[in-house]
């Protein structure tokens, strides 16, 4: 038996209730990680009947933490919880890395929790399915699900096209394409569905309760013209010519002007956007807002600066010794680029209608889509 099974079980089951409490309570303060030989004593885990799980609410959001705990009941209907810390002079009766926690849905996390996957078609059907079993002792084992919602989940986004290189306009916005059903789900009767596709790139998703949303404008797009590029740099000014040698020595020359900078690129023009609904509901259409705005003109070229002045001549002339000449003036800076033009709005959003059978073929969501199908609405 080791140290850690010794002190967290207590002596000869004299006081084992009470020290498995303390030896819980004193890990709340600590946070080290136990050590690698951590197990649990042979003699409690035969006395453990049942493990349970317990989340914080039954519902979570893709992409969010689900808080979760843990405990042993044993065969004396006492209750001990599962430790998500550790103390190297109070080591716990049970931590939870004796556990081996899985889910397709969900990541475990080392404080207990589950960090959700943030893809709502991965939970759609099943929910996030949660399992935990003792890694001493496999039968004791237990599952649970947290049920989908969406309320944490974007609604609106804009999609830029490429900036442009110096002094050049900006690209067009991305083509969008959004997809928009109602369909229905293991757990909502109603359940709003669009399918968001940026050029070539695979679509991703967004899913809500259809009875929780406004009826129109719920999924707000854009594209965007990419923004102009800044304009070329002025060129520096020339350095003034050096004064002659003698008595009296020459004034340096003055410098040079910088040049002007370039203008600023124009701003791309936005993008095009398709909307496409089943021909059996054309009106969910309107649930889309989608808006096409040209990208920002570039800045202008910074001004060029003014060349130094030169140097006035050496004061000189034969073994004549005098002043030296005076330094040029510095040239006059170029004047900044002009900023370039905004981009152009592009056309409005064009509205398709298809069977609703066509209007889904990604392979991630054929499963709602087949669920849908089967009759099971």
């Amino acid at each position: 038996m080791n140290r850690a099974g010794i002190i967290g079980w207590g002596r000869q089951h004299g006081t084992e209730l009470a020290a498995l409490v303390l030896g819980a309570a004193l890990t709340a303060g600590c946070s080290s990680k136990p050590p690698p030989d951590f197990a649990p004593d042979p003699s409690l885990v035969d006395r453990i009947s049942e493990i349970r799980m317990h989340t914080e609410g039954s519902w979570a959001c893709p992409g969010n933490t689900i808080r979760g705990s843990y405990e042993a009941v044993l065969d004396d209907g006492s209750v001990v919880p599962f430790a998500t810390k550790y103390d190297d002079d109070y080591p716990p009766a049970l931590h939870v890395v004796f556990l081996r926690r899985t889910s397709r849905e969900a990541s475990p996390r080392r404080d207990g929790g589950w960090d959700t996957e943030g893809d709502p078609l991965i939970s759609v059907l099943d929910g996030f399915r949660l399992n935990a079993f003792l890694l001493a002792k496999p039968s004791l084992n237990v599952s649970g699900v947290v049920k989908p919602e969406y309320s944490c989940l974007r609604h609106a986004f804009s999609f830029v096209g490429r900036g442009g290189g110096r002094g050049q306009g900006g690209g067009p916005g991305p083509d969008v394409t959004v997809r928009l059903d109602v369909m229905s789900s293991p757990f909502y009767e109603a359940l709003l569905v669009g399918g968001i596709q940026v050029g070539n790139a695979p679509p991703f998703y967004v899913l809500a309760d259809a009875a929780m949303v406004p009826p129109a404008d719920w999924l707000m797009v854009e594209s965007k013209g990419g923004p102009g590029g800044r304009g070329v740099d002025g060129a520096e000014g020339v350095e003034g010519a050096k004064g002659s040698d003698g008595c009296p020595a020459g004034a340096g020359g003055a410098g040079g002007r910088g040049g002007n900078g370039g203008a600023g690129g124009p701003g791309g023009p936005g993008g095009r956007t398709t909307v496409i609904v089943p021909s059996e509901q054309p009106l969910l259409a309107g649930m889309v807002d989608a808006n096409s705005s040209g990208g920002v003109g570039g800045k202008g070229g910074r001004a060029g600066k003014g060349g130094d002045g030169g140097d006035g001549g050496r004061g000189i002339a034969g073994t004549r010794r005098c002043a030296n000449g005076q330094q040029g003036p510095e040239g006059e800076d170029g004047a900044v680029g002009p900023a370039g033009p905004e981009g152009s709005a592009g056309p409005r959003a064009q509205v398709i209608t298809v069977p609703a059978a066509e209007l889904f073929m990604d392979p991630r969501i054929m499963p709602l889509v087949e669920y849908n199908r089967s009759g099971r609405k």
